[in-house]
């Protein structure tokens, strides 16, 4: 496959989950649904056939979760395979596969084996993204063809035991030594993925000579080698789950960083550090498609086979329903995962909230989808003979790893109030000075007007679908009016208002799924018409009645809602450190 060259940046690709938040349905953007080129997906499939053999004959979970580790010669023969230089450009030994074909093959390494997700995503999706997106010419040269060969295994350091989400509190230091342009870092990281036996970290350090009265100011990125010396992996965690992963604590001791392994320039950690995690979440969404993939083979399997009272437990409607949800969520979020895809290689520059969906609607929904497979299973599920209970505990972690959820749903909420925060902020100053503003203000009554008119269709979706189009065309509007509603109420306050943080991711999150699953179901029906794609329209039909009572809901509690309630109830069990409620002492 020749390596597609880097997507432009559009300056018109915008954010469609701030556009949803904003009150509009971005069409443009989302419409048609993406389509994968024939050469590319060729590629992949033959790729995909050559990882199912190997995984066939090699890769077995169970035992990868009993003894702990995935022994070497399952790596090495995971390197044969290029698994280690998928998202590494051809130029310097690897695949150059797009965010859309790397989604793909996530996704089966996700049906697979979570560890080995963890293998290969913690080398790429993070650990080596930032010499990617950052590395200088002579630093790709140096380092991507081993890392793309699987010569070097990369693992990303960012969290200690006193910075997880705020990565400003971080206390490894880097003190610059001007003389021999060296850094000398010392600290420690932990939960380090792949830090057993990687050879080469991106590490994130306070810079403690830059001048910065902002602490994220101070962050430094640096690659950091095994062989300079002072790099000391600890033992082992002991997990929930992924046991077959590697994840240990490291220690760094005086080690002397050149300053040729500067990652960016000095200061520019917390920048590097977000991106890089941006870009990993919607493939961490990918691996979770596959998961629930998996899953529903598993209980299809158990529910036609298995009997009770003479019929098939597959026939009593109350399983028929749990199946219905993990069908409908798994197509929503392998919807939501590919357009998001889509727009990277189209060239959207900025998909941090749109990968912040997938990671949260993923996370949460293959967590519901093994669950559901495993209450399918019955007693069968909590046996470690069967893959249910080793598939919930590797899956846990995925809604705190990487950002956890709550983390990431203010990141959607801010981010999308953000856009209509700026509109009012220049509407406030055009009011200053109307007549020179004019333009501004006649913007913004247009803007106005029409969300108090009755919402129209989606034009782009397809006739059988025109109802589903017009309710979220309509709750788009809704949630631009309830973002304007908090703005106007809290003004600089709305930081802290969390409750309705998570409303609005919450929305934002159903709105954008559901246009993932219009465009998706539309191109179906516009490529084989309406009898061929009859099953996609039901989903889409399922999918968008749930996730619009969910909407209306949530945007009905921003207005009524019970939050000085729950502030005094999680006060109480503060105050007493527990339950405060005894029946029975």
């Amino acid at each position: 496959m020749s390596q597609p060259a880097p997507a432009p940046v559009d300056p018109l690709l915008t954010s469609p989950v701030k556009t949803l938040l904003s009150g509009d349905v971005p069409e443009d953007l989302v419409f048609p649904y993406p389509a994968i080129p024939a050469d590319e997906k060729e590629t992949v499939s033959a790729f995909l056939g050559s990882f199912r053999d190997f995984a066939k004959d090699h890769v077995d979970p169970a035992r990868f979760d009993r003894e702990h580790g995935i022994d070497a010669k399952v790596v090495r023969g995971l390197a044969d395979l290029g698994a280690f230089g998928m998202i590494i450009p051809e130029a310097y030994g690897g695949y150059g596969f797009s965010s859309s074909a790397y989604c793909r093959v996530t996704e089966e390494i996700g049906r697979t084996d979570a560890s080995l997700g963890i293998l290969i995503g913690g080398h790429q999706s993070i650990g080596l993204k930032g010499l990617i997106l950052f590395g200088t010419e002579e630093q790709k040269k140096r380092w991507l063809p081993k890392l793309a060969a699987g010569e070097m295994i990369a693992a990303f350091a960012l969290t200690e035991p006193e910075a997880g989400s705020d990565a400003a509190s971080i206390r490894t230091t880097a003190e610059y030594d001007a003389a021999t342009d060296t850094f000398v870092l010392n600290g420690s990281k932990h939960w380090i993925s792949n830090g057993g036996f990687a050879e080469f970290f991106t590490v994130f350090a306070k810079d403690v000579k830059l001048d910065a009265k902002d602490e994220h100011r101070r962050i430094t990125a640096f690659v950091v080698t095994k062989d300079l010396g002072g790099v000391e992996p600890g033992p082992e965690e002991k997990k929930l789950g992924l046991k077959g992963s590697s994840t240990v604590p490291l220690e760094l001791k005086n080690v002397r960083v050149p300053g040729s392994h500067l990652l960016g320039e000095r200061g520019q950690g917390f920048r590097i550090a977000v991106e890089i995690l941006n870009t990993g979440r919607t493939s961490l969404g990918a691996g979770c498609v596959g998961g629930s993939k998996r899953m529903i083979e598993l209980a299809a399997r158990q529910a036609t086979s298995r009997r009770q009272f003479q019929t098939r437990i597959a026939d009593f409607e109350i399983i028929r329903a749990k199946f219905a949800r993990m069908v409908v969520n798994t197509y929503a979020l392998e919807s939501m995962v590919y357009l998001t895809a889509g727009l990277v290689d189209r060239g959207l520059a900025d998909y941090s909230v749109e990968g912040a969906c997938c990671k949260i609607f993923g996370t949460e929904s293959v967590w519901q989808t093994i669950n559901d497979a495993l209450q399918i299973a019955g007693g069968n599920g909590f046996m470690e003979e069967y893959p249910y209970e080793r598939a919930l505990r590797d899956s846990r972690i995925n809604m705190i790893f990487e950002g956890t959820n709550e983390i990431l749903r203010v990141l959607v909420a801010l981010s999308g109030m953000k856009e209509i925060g700026e509109g009012l902020q220049e509407v406030g100053r055009a009011l200053k000075a109307p007549l020179s503003s004019f333009g501004i203000l006649s913007d913004y009554a247009v803007r106005r007007v029409l969300r108090t008119l009755p919402a129209g269709r989606i034009s782009r979706v397809a006739p059988a679908l025109a109802p589903e189009g017009e309710a979220v065309a309509r709750y788009a509007m809704a949630c631009g009016r309830a973002v304007e509603t908090i703005l106007r109420k809290y003004g600089k306050g709305v930081l802290t208002k969390e409750y309705h943080h998570e409303r609005l991711a919450n929305v934002g999150i159903d709105l954008y799924a559901s246009v993932a699953v219009l465009s998706r179901a539309t191109s179906s029906i516009e490529a084989k018409g309406e009898e061929k794609s009859a099953e996609e329209i039901r989903l889409a039909r399922i999918f968008i009645r749930g996730a619009r009572h969910r909407v209306v809901g949530q945007l009905k509690d921003i207005d009524r809602n019970l939050d000085p309630d729950v502030t005094a109830v999680s006060e109480t069990a503060y105050g007493a450190l527990g339950y405060a409620f005894p029946y029975w002492e």
